[in-house]
């Protein structure tokens, strides 16, 4: 008989040997699984931000066959209007104008589509594909991954609207590579592996980008032929090449970061007066570089080595003087002939969007540069859009039920502050004015955003005029080191709105997603005239003027095209007050301050104040740390803000995410603008009503309309009449020049 066999119970590990090995093996695990996160495409952070926190998986149309308009650079008057009680109480309106829209280009013959056999393997860089793309001996190349691809339309449609055809993109996967083929883009395959979503700054993905850029540029060199290289998020406004072609002897022409121009026509920069970082962003590079560009991919062996700083390092390495008229220098131990361009006409983001220099200079711009602004990939995107130079395809110009616009009331007071020159040190005392500048503009925001919910239409964001600029470290004369221009201006969305984080999106715990649209989208010459046309307005009525005005028990009635509405609704009378317009495509909320009051809906009310909590970004910065402060869309009431900080109903700022107080600051009062028209003490009581709209949920004041123009102006400029003639002295502060500031400026 079979006797049963007992399985054999496990041996413990006791003797040294079997501890040591099962150590050796947890040591090796616990390598492999950190070698595998690393491989994953970088720091585990990065990876995580990139795919998780910010995935940004845009979708990408095929590109409308459709006119886009440029930016011209004559600059244009700005009128005034007249505004409140008549006689002495009145209160001029700036008048915002927009980039004038160039003839339509020819119309586009659809591209086929790729063959069925379609292999990345065919589009390689070689001198037989390039050669015949030259234009005057010169290529133009930009580079991106399928996440950019709506950026590269624009840049291949403003490059061939300026006459430019000697241009390739190189894709950096085989998405992007096939939809540049779809669409009939001069392109090669680069391969690199790298992943398809937002590159995220600082990443091993983004370093990795640079190291690929400045092979590429060698590649190119190695074909013998000239090449401009464009990072992805430039916007090409006019020719280059005849500019190019200027400076025969140059090896190299690069952009910089100056922001205080050396120079006011279309010569180089003075070097070393123009002593900001070179960016690499934009570049002209001859074969008699390659000695240089050899030693630069060399010097980037160095794994924390940046691309920008090398680049400064080996070109500012013995470097001499320019030399008029030309303003060429010598660099790289005197090997190497090199030029600055002009900052103003080949501008950073921050020459050309927020002081416009080259409107200022009477100047062209070749292209900006979408660098200096806060809200990564959806930031650069906004800014192009408000100056209508993105590609964007027929669709985005409508939408199935329609538009919220703002015909913006802004006090002439604050904007009188606002002309103000600012000068010295960041300090407490000298942000009362531009907050109550800004904040008087996010009240009537805050209840244009609410109408657009409760219609489940798009906002329409409006101009939102500052006097402060924003930066990455502390503001001297209320701007960034090293520049100057004239106050107020209309500021891009970025600086006051967090687009990247609260706007971008879709988030559950703020209800539907809200779609919006650039200030700029109405006198886009894309806009049909169909939607243009089919227009009413919301003329809010004053509390305790409330006789003939729309209560919202039921359906509005609409003479002239206007609809009369009672003040400070909820959100079902709102709804229902307006259910009589739904066919028009755009509604205009005048006196938006008094439209709304809150959400019927206890539970939408609370998802609402979490939404607007988390749209609003910082103004940055002041000289001591935490040196930034939030915008408040609620800094009219008392409540509580994101960080669940206690705000009285007279606001006051805050530091960083602190409760801490911040020392000096003054609450603008009633006579925050003195009287300098000579109306005497009735346009200051005017004026002085004015400035309680801040201080209270309701009252629109009496100042005039402000930045609203339906006969379609031509451009945006900064109104004349606000050009404060006061302190014309520039500070000549050089640029901070550590690595870290620098690739803020720069990256993509």
């Amino acid at each position: 008989m079979l006797q049963r066999v007992e399985r054999a119970a496990p041996v413990p590990v006791q003797s040294r040997t079997d501890r040591l090995m099962a150590r050796i093996a947890l040591v090796i695990v616990a390598g492999g699984l950190v070698y595998g996160f690393y491989s994953l495409g970088g720091p585990v952070y990065w990876k995580f931000y990139a795919t998780i926190i910010h995935p940004f998986q845009d979708h990408h149309p095929v590109p409308a066959k459709t006119a886009a308009p440029v930016v011209t650079a004559s600059p244009a008057d700005a009128g005034a209007a007249a505004g409140g009680a008549g006689g002495a109480n009145t209160a001029k309106a700036a008048v915002v104008e927009e980039p004038k829209p160039s003839p339509s280009p020819p119309p586009v013959v659809a591209s086929p589509p790729p063959p069925k056999d379609f292999n990345p393997d065919h589009y390689p860089l070689t001198r037989e594909r390039v050669l015949p793309l030259l234009q005057d001996n010169l290529i133009m190349i930009t580079w991106a991954n399928h996440h950019y691809l709506d950026f590269a339309k624009s840049w291949v449609y403003n490059l061939r609207k300026s006459g430019v055809r000697g241009f390739m993109v190189g894709a950096m996967d085989d998405d992007m590579l096939k939809d540049l083929v779809l669409l009939d883009i001069p392109c090669w395959r680069m391969n690199t592996g790298i992943t398809k979503r937002d590159l995220g700054w600082g990443s091993q993905n983004f370093h990795l980008m640079g190291r690929f850029k400045i092979k590429l540029i060698r590649d190119v060199l190695n074909l013998d032929v000239s090449v401009v290289v464009s990072d992805i998020d430039t916007a090409w406004l006019k020719n280059p090449i005849p500019y190019f072609h200027r400076y025969p002897e140059a090896d190299i022409l690069t952009s910089t970061d100056q922001l205080g121009p050396t120079v006011t026509d279309d010569s180089l920069e003075k070097f070393p007066q123009a002593g900001s970082a070179f960016n690499i962003g934009i570049m002209l590079f001859r074969p008699t570089s390659k000695g240089f560009v050899d030693d630069w991919v060399k010097s980037l062996d160095d794994p924390k080595m940046w691309d920008q700083t090398a680049f400064n390092d080996l070109a500012r390495k013995g470097h001499g003087m320019s030399e008029p008229p030309k303003n060429l220098w010598k660099g790289y131990e005197g090997k190497l002939t090199v030029g600055v361009l002009p900052s103003s006409i080949f501008a950073s983001g921050h020459v050309f969007f927020v002081q416009k220099k080259y409107e200022e200079y009477g100047l062209e711009p070749y292209v900006a540069h979408a660098t200096f602004q806060y809200s990564g990939t959806p930031g650069k995107r906004h800014r192009f859009r408000e100056f209508m130079l993105f590609d964007d395809p027929p669709e985005y110009y409508d939408h199935p039920v329609g538009f919220v616009e703002i015909d913006m009331d802004i006090p002439q007071a604050l904007l009188d502050a606002a002309a103000k020159p600012v000068t010295g040190p960041m300090t407490g005392d000298k942000l009362g004015d531009h907050f109550a500048l800004v904040h008087h503009q996010l009240f009537r925001l805050r209840a244009a955003i609410a109408v657009a919910l409760i219609l489940k239409r798009v906002i329409v964001l409006p101009p939102i005029w500052c006097q402060l600029d924003k930066y990455w470290a502390p503001l001297y004369d209320g701007n960034i080191p090293g520049s100057h221009w004239k106050k107020p201006f209309i500021c891009p969305a970025d600086h006051v709105l967090d687009l990247e984080g609260g706007w971008f999106h879709h988030r559950p715990e703020f209800g539907d997603h809200l779609q919006y649209k650039e200030y700029s989208f109405f006198r886009n010459i894309r806009m049909s005239k169909e939607v243009n046309e089919s227009r009413v307005v919301v003329d809010v009525c004053k509390p305790g003027a409330e006789d003939g005005c729309a209560k919202g028990d039921a359906p509005a009635g609409v003479q002239n095209g206007v609809i009369r509405l009672a003040p400070n609704r909820n959100s079902d009378e709102i709804a229902k007050a307006l259910d009589s317009v739904k066919d028009k495509k755009i509604i205009t909320l005048k006196n938006a301050a008094d439209a709304f009051k809150e959400f019927s809906n206890p539970e939408e009310q609370n998802r609402f104040v979490n939404r607007l909590n988390h749209y609003t970004s910082v103004d940055c910065c002041l000289e001591s740390n935490p040196g930034w402060v939030w915008y408040d869309f609620f800094a009219d009431r008392a409540h509580s803000d994101r960080f669940g900080r206690k705000f009285d109903a007279v606001w006051k700022p805050r530091r960083g995410d602190t409760d801490q107080l911040i020392d000096g600051y003054k609450t603008p009062g009633r006579r925050l603008a003195s009287v300098s028209d000579g109306a005497g003490a009735a346009a200051e009581e005017e004026r002085s009503d004015d400035l309680a709209v801040m201080r209270r949920d309701q009252g629109a004041g009496s100042g005039a309309a402000v930045a609203r123009n339906l006969a379609l102006p031509e451009r945006v400029g900064l109104p004349r009449r606000l050009q404060s003639e006061e302190s014309e002295m520039q500070q000549e502060v050089r640029f901070l020049h550590s690595m870290e500031m620098e690739a803020m400026f720069s990256a993509p």
